[in-house]
């Protein structure tokens, strides 16, 4: 008789250290999940906001070209004649330390690419990494800090439809802002605006 009870305790005692490693296991899990939720808001966070930066950039740029009294989608320089232009993407960057009243610069991406082979080739082009002052920018030198985050702008025709064929909305683009963030897996933010030339329509 003390024999089986010694047996039913020996099976006690396993089970019950099943029970609490499957505890620790899921409380581990638990942990886990919530660690990986918290970092993949915050970077959906910074991704949103670095996105709609470029945006107001781009708005920046346009207002910019209202007050010198020039074309309202020139890009930023010396030539009058260099307009935005569709179908190619740009590196938009609002430079802090540059003094002068151009501070924005909006930069062709050469050799564009947008796949998870590329991460450490042509996606290189649009990285963006924190200088000294935790400020992000394009300049991916040694001295600065690379981060998950891709970003580019594209501007595209905006297009319509009337009795069935289609038509191109004049003194108009559709600008689309996007992040690209790899941790773990593939995530992306994308935002899409309409630039008009307002204020002489």
């Amino acid at each position: 008789m003390k024999k089986n009870n010694a047996w039913f305790s020996i099976i006690e005692i396993l089970i019950w250290i099943f029970i609490f490693t499957l505890g620790l296991v899921w409380i581990y899990a638990l942990i886990l999940s919530t660690i990986q939720l918290n970092e993949y808001s915050k970077n959906s966070i910074i991704a949103s906001n670095l996105a709609r930066e470029s945006i107001e950039s781009v708005r920046n740029i346009r207002d910019s070209n209202y007050k010198n009294l020039f074309k309202w989608n020139k890009l930023p320089g010396a030539d009058v004649n260099n307009l935005f232009q569709t179908g190619v993407y740009y590196k938009v960057e609002n430079d802090f330390y540059n003094t002068t009243l151009q501070n924005i610069s909006l930069n062709k991406i050469e050799n564009f690419a947008e796949w998870k082979s590329e991460l450490n080739g042509k996606m290189k082009n649009y990285q963006l990494c924190l200088d000294a002052q935790k400020l992000y920018t394009y300049n991916c030198s040694s001295s600065h800090t690379p981060t998950y985050f891709y970003r580019y702008v594209i501007f595209d025709d905006v297009t319509y439809e009337e009795n069935g064929e289609k038509k191109y909305l004049e003194n108009a683009l559709k600008l689309t802002s996007k992040v690209i963030w790899y941790n773990r897996w593939y995530h992306e933010v994308q935002l899409d605006t309409i630039l008009t030339d307002f204020l002489r329509q």
